[in-house]
């Protein structure tokens, strides 16, 4: 741990303004990582460290960098927030029909995916066509 006696007093700051940035309660941040308010309380004020074994909960409810916790208590550096994850595009297939759905779902490569999706959509458009011929 940190030679410095202020380092949970430090801590617990970064962890409270990360708590917020994020717009989670205490209340949430405990049932996340399984402890009660009072612990996210007495941390957040430096009254407490967190133990080892919590960090890695900690760091995955602030959505954290694994092993930021740690670091910030033996070292004094900032918390650093975790990249945030890439945004999964919409699929291509209209999840609400089935088939296109299970099409989507199949294990192949996207472009063959889009081309049985648009061969669905294809043969769907014809038989609306000979329908109303």
């Amino acid at each position: 741990m940190d030679a410095s006696d202020d380092a949970p007093l430090r801590v617990g700051q970064q962890l409270a303004s990360r708590r917020e940035e994020l717009d989670l309660t205490q209340g949430g941040v405990a049932s996340q990582v399984g402890i009660t308010v009072t612990s996210v309380s007495a941390a957040e004020r430096g009254r407490t460290t967190i133990s080892r074994s919590k960090r890695p909960l900690w760091e995955q409810a602030l959505r954290l960098k694994p092993g930021t916790i740690s670091r910030a208590y033996r070292d004094g550096t900032d918390l650093e927030p975790a990249p945030e994850p890439a945004a999964q595009p919409a699929p291509y297939a209209d999840m609400a029909d089935r088939l296109e759905r299970t099409a989507w779902e199949l294990p192949i490569g996207v472009e063959e995916r889009r081309i049985i999706v648009d061969l669905l959509r294809e043969a769907k458009a014809e038989g609306r066509r000979e329908r109303s011929a």
